[in-house]
Order: C-alpha cells, then structure tokens, then sequence
C-alpha cells in the first residue's frame, strides 16, 4: 500500500516555497479529522490523499 506525507501532498500542489512544509495540508486534515491525535504523523492512504489533492487549492504562485 502507497502511502503519502503531507509534505509530498503539497510539494504536488505547488507549495515548494513554504517555511513549515506540510502547513497547507495539515490545516485541511485538522479540520476534516478533528479527532486524529495532536502530534501524531500523518500517513494518508491513496484515498485520502487524492481528497487532499481536489480540496487543497493549489499555489498559484509558481
């Protein structure tokens, strides 16, 4: 099974630049499951990260 950080997701998305890599995806993930525990690394299966990829805008500002 593949799995995705969410790094990887963001770096997808455009967000190359960032001073907190991740930042952008943890945000969405925080808010769409509430009660994942803080602290805990995010491994996102194939499911979850193609969610992150069609809700997540992507940075523009390439």
């Amino acid at each position: 099974m593949t799995t995705y950080t969410p790094i990887e997701l963001e770096y997808k998305l455009g967000y190359t630049e960032e001073t907190r890599p991740g930042r952008v995806v943890r945000a969405y993930l925080r808010e769409k499951y509430p009660h994942h525990p803080h602290g805990q690394r995010w491994v996102l299966d194939a499911g979850q990260a193609a969610d992150v990829l069609a809700n997540v805008p992507p940075n523009d500002a390439r």
